[in-house]
């Protein structure tokens, strides 16, 4: 009998995943704007987004992860050396925004985002 929950959650782990949505993929103009805090002002560049993921960068040396759910709410994290950022809110059509902070420059603000291509 202990054996059967085992069973199962191996057969759950070998159901195929869902593809993330596909619709948010491109490139994103993405410019965000310090409200809190002493961060740079203003910063604007691109972002990638791949099967539904955050997968690429304008910024040097910025790392990447986020993804963005069917029904466009994002969560994203970039880091450059120690320095992170995490930034939620929401893509719909062609245009997104949202909020964004770093726990690391304690500071924080908006972003906004319209599709590139």
């Amino acid at each position: 009998m202990r054996r059967l929950p085992i069973a199962a959650a191996f057969a759950l782990a070998a159901l195929p995943v869902a593809a993330m949505t596909q619709k948010f993929d491109g490139e994103w103009t993405v410019e965000a704007r310090t409200t809190v805090g002493s961060c740079q002002p203003e910063v604007a560049g691109t972002v990638t987004i791949q099967d539904g993921r955050i997968v690429a960068s304008s910024g040097a040396d910025i790392g990447v992860w986020g993804y963005i759910e069917d029904d466009g709410v994002v969560s994203a994290r970039f880091t450059q050396g120690q320095a992170m950022l995490r930034a939620q809110g929401a893509l719909k059509d062609a245009a997104g925004a949202g909020a964004w902070s770093s726990n690391t420059n304690y500071c924080g603000g908006k972003w906004t985002a319209r599709r590139a291509k």
